[in-house]
């Protein structure tokens, strides 16, 4: 009878631990929905790159990501935007134990990044104890559309060269680091446009000019980059650019921005910084 007792005690133990093992290992469907993790979150993604392919320049590319709380306790999703290319909505700001929630994010593909392969960090900020913040990045090509500068506006009788943008904001960049933008033009005269002289100032370097003569209703662009040496703090570069525009003759482009110190963690390996 105590064997039979003994047997029955510890038929009891294995079926507890059983339930308690299906309680707290996830289910393999949701393993598979969602295969990347951290933390206490998992997202429908493979790893920390999603590969989104060409988008346009001056389009704006939205993606969705699903995401999932493996831990016990409600997860709040904080923090709208990543960077100035990154907006972040959430739908439910809070996800509680077992469910899950939908990341919407708007990639602002903005006109003044250049054109070819770009790495664009979302971050997902949350009050997850094991981890708060999630770093993914978003991989694209960015490409330009031609048909946008097929417009054959005519807004006087001599060449006139009109930019898209006369300023450029590159903002925060690390010391030594490089930055490349570009200027678009239209000559919106009745005229041939002659370009002339091109000069920039120290730390700044044009890297691709226009064609000599711009027929009227035609476009060019200006390739310039940023040198980020020198001095840190608030910095100013210009580029100017002499034409036959009888209103225009020289037209001073402008780039500005902040270049700081390279963070402590590259100078130091055995200082932590964030």
């Amino acid at each position: 009878m105590r064997y039979l007792k003994g047997h029955i005690l510890i038929l009891l133990l294995m079926a507890s631990l059983i339930v308690l093992g299906q309680k707290t290992v996830p289910d393999s469907s949701l393993i598979r929905a969602y295969p990347f993790r951290i933390g206490n979150i998992g997202f429908s993604v493979d790893s920390l790159e999603t590969v989104i392919g060409k988008v346009v320049r001056g389009d704006i590319y939205k993606q969705q990501i699903e995401l999932f709380n493996f831990g016990k306790k409600p997860i709040e999703l904080k923090g709208g935007k990543s960077s100035r290319f990154i907006e972040i909505r959430y739908m439910p700001g809070l996800i509680q134990p077992g469910q899950s929630a939908t990341a919407f994010i708007d990639f602002d593909v903005l006109t003044d990044l250049p054109t070819g392969p770009i790495e664009v960090e979302v971050v997902v900020e949350t009050d997850d104890k094991q981890n708060a913040f999630k770093f993914l990045y978003l991989l694209a090509d960015i490409i330009e559309d031609t048909t946008r500068f097929e417009t054959r506006l005519i807004i006087d009788t001599v060449p006139r060269m009109v930019f898209n943008d006369y300023n450029y904001n590159f903002g925060h960049l690390i010391r030594g680091k490089k930055v490349t933008h570009t200027f678009y033009f239209t000559n919106m005269g009745s005229e041939d446009l002659f370009v002339g002289k091109i000069s920039s100032s120290n730390g700044c370097r044009v890297i691709s000019s226009p064609e000599d003569i711009i027929p009227p209703g035609g476009s060019g662009r200006l390739v310039v980059q940023v040198k980020t040496v020198g001095n840190i703090g608030v910095q100013h570069r210009t580029v100017s650019i002499q034409s036959n525009d009888p209103v225009n003759p020289v037209i001073i482009l402008g780039l500005h921005g902040t270049v700081r110190q390279p963070p402590p963690a590259k100078q130091n390996q055995g200082f932590c910084y964030e």
